[in-house]
This record gives C-alpha cells, sequence and structure tokens, in this order.
C-alpha cells in the first residue's frame, strides 16, 4: 500500500464515528444477519459503512459468525453476524 492510500484510509477513519456506528450495528441485530442486511437496515447502500465496524467488533468478541447464507446481489455465500453470547 503506498502513502495516499494509508494517509487517505486514516482520515477516513478518523472522520468516521466508530463507536457510533458500532452501537448503530449492534441495536439493530435482533436476530443474526449478513453485512447487506445490516447496511441496508440502518439506510447504507455501501457495505463498507459496516463491515469494517464487524471486523473491529469479530476481534474485540462482540460479534460472532454463526454460519452462511446466499446472497443474491455477489450469487455468493456470505458470512451471517450476530451479537456474541446470543442464542
Amino acid at each position: 500500500m503506498n502513502g495516499i492510500t494509508l494517509e487517505t484510509r486514516q482520515e477516513s477513519y478518523i472522520k468516521t464515528e466508530t463507536g457510533e456506528r458500532r452501537r448503530l450495528i449492534s441495536s439493530v441485530m435482533d436476530k443474526p444477519m449478513t453485512a447487506r442486511q445490516i447496511a441496508y437496515r440502518l439506510g447504507f447502500k455501501d457495505l463498507n459503512a459496516v463491515k469494517p465496524r464487524l471486523s473491529e467488533m469479530m476481534r474485540d468478541g462482540t460479534v460472532e459468525t454463526v454460519g452462511k447464507a446466499y446472497d443474491e446481489a455477489t450469487e455468493r455465500s456470505v458470512a451471517v453476524y450476530r451479537r456474541a453470547g446470543v442464542d
């Protein structure tokens, strides 16, 4: 990755309210959902609005994957997420 890419990624990260975005994601996860389902439920069209936060939440153990689902938009299997510790 070159210096400009790293710089623009850092600028974007700083401008994103990560804590608020994580709270929003958690608030809509009342059932297992894909990243696309979460993004659409929050009114985002771009999955990058939720995917980086889901990765962070996976790393810190607040979200876990529970399976796969078919995504019609990509015609591929994608991960299904849920809040950790929910049965």
